[in-house]
């Protein structure tokens, strides 16, 4: 009797190729290196900031700066109409410029403060209004930051001590700040207005702009009877 040997089924094991992937272990890296890196602090970002925070502080000083100066020469225009009327009053002084939309009380002295505050009349020169060189002075980014716009025979007008002096432009030019010609003392009744220039350089200008303009006619201010609805305007506002 012949005994069959059982036979058992073939198993067949599919085996995957050893494949290196280079690419996950550099992921992986990347991973490992960037959770480093995180603890770690960008001296390029801490520049960027400091540099945003002094911005900052420097916008928010200037912007202080201008409406601090706009509120005082507010407050300097509100005086100056409760004693406009006063035909004894001369320490307070107002410049008109109707072209350029200038309306500003002009204070005594051409200091570092009396120029932040507003235009300003160089002690020494004439007073405005009366015979001789009146100077006036003003920052060219404030105040005066229009004055380069005034043409011959524009309107100036001063109000002082109950009247009102009626100024037209009679000339410009531009000097060296070394110029001292542009004081030199007058005869007549003129008005000279100075300021910085060119007006919109950066940093200190190199120049002075100079407006010469002649007084034609005085008129006397009493309470709002006015000779001209201009004139009216003018001292009320």
């Amino acid at each position: 009797m012949q005994v069959l040997g059982t036979s058992r089924p073939r198993r067949f094991v599919r085996f995957n190729p050893l494949v290196i992937q280079p690419a996950r272990w550099r992921n992986q890296y990347k991973n490992v290196k960037s959770e480093l890196q995180a603890g770690r602090v960008d001296p390029r970002r801490i520049v960027s900031l400091v540099l945003l925070a002094t911005g900052a502080v420097l916008c928010t000083y200037v912007a202080g700066n201008y409406a601090w100066m706009y509120a005082e020469q507010k407050k300097l225009l509100r005086e100056w109409k409760n004693h406009n009327s006063s035909a004894t009053d001369e320490s307070l002084i107002k410049l008109s410029i109707p072209r350029i939309g200038l309306r500003a009380v002009v204070l005594e002295g051409t200091s570092s403060h009396s120029l932040l505050l507003g235009p300003a009349h160089m002690t020494g020169s004439a007073i405005p209004g009366d015979s001789g060189n009146a100077v006036i002075a003003g920052h060219r980014d404030t105040f005066f930051r229009r004055v380069h716009r005034l043409r011959y025979g524009d309107d100036i007008y001063i109000a002082r001590a109950g009247k009102l002096f009626h100024y037209t432009v009679a000339g410009r030019k531009i000097v060296e700040p070394t110029d001292l010609s542009v004081l030199r003392p007058s005869s007549e009744s003129e008005l000279t207005l100075i300021t910085c220039y060119p007006t919109y350089v950066i940093g200190p200008a190199p120049q002075r702009l100079i407006v010469l303009a002649k007084l034609i006619r005085t008129n006397t201010l009493a309470g709002k009877a006015m000779q001209s609805p201009t004139m009216l305007a003018l001292s009320s506002k």
